[in-house]
């Protein structure tokens, strides 16, 4: 039973690390009175310093936070704070040694910097202003959310790409797509098409002889 609930508890507030992007210190702060589900957020109360901030739930998130409580105990006998490990707030170094155990097991070093740093690329790729996500991870400093993007970025690796496609196909540098080529029915009228013009002698013989080859092909594939 004790193996279960370590895994509910963990689960939970890694989905909060990864998908909202919170802190430790704001996962072990965070009080049962602050989470609202019916609203999808968690208010962060006065986090290093900064101004208060809400935060958003993915439904992934949601589904294991709802999952938690029936392994938690009374919260009328508990502590106000929504996680806890043995009748008390998690401690300072909880979340660290418990992502360590993880990634031994998986063979990956796992830290909760990594969490926070995936939660602010992935709305970096997805096309999220920079702003917002300054706000999301209640950064005081742009600069601070910048850092936390990789230098692989999925968004402007596709800009990139959407902007070169277009130069080259205004270029006509972009290689076309083969067609197939005229049957001799339409070769023969673009032939005619050229009798109309005005034609030389010269020319105009040299269009018959064409015309003449195009009917013969054309009786050859008809047999």
């Amino acid at each position: 039973m004790t193996v279960h609930r370590c895994g509910v508890v963990d689960r939970a507030w890694f989905l909060l690390m990864l998908h909202s992007g919170l802190r430790t210190g704001e996962v072990r702060r965070m009080k049962l009175t602050e989470v609202d589900f019916e609203r999808r957020q968690v208010r962060i109360e006065q986090s290093k310093g900064l101004k208060d901030r809400v935060v958003f739930l993915t439904t992934a998130t949601i589904i294991a936070m709802h999952a938690y409580p029936e392994v938690r105990g009374p919260a009328d006998a508990l502590p106000k704070h929504f996680f806890i490990f043995r009748h008390s707030p998690l401690s300072t170094s909880y979340c660290y040694s418990r992502l360590q155990n993880y990634g031994e097991c998986c063979g990956v070093v796992l830290t909760p910097h990594q969490l926070r740093h995936s939660c602010a690329t992935q709305l970096l790729n997805a096309g999220v202003p920079v702003v917002s996500v300054q706000a999301i991870l209640g950064h005081k400093w742009i600069d601070t959310t910048l850092g936390y993007a990789r230098l692989y970025d999925g968004t402007l690796v596709a800009d990139h790409y959407r902007a070169m496609n277009e130069g080259e196909r205004q270029l006509e540098l972009v290689e076309r797509q083969p067609q197939d080529p005229p049957s001799p029915g339409e070769l023969i009228a673009l032939v005619d098409s050229l009798c109309s013009g005005t034609l030389n002698n010269s020319q105009a013989s040299a269009v018959q002889s064409l015309r003449d080859g195009l009917l013969a092909l054309a009786r050859q594939e008809i047999a």
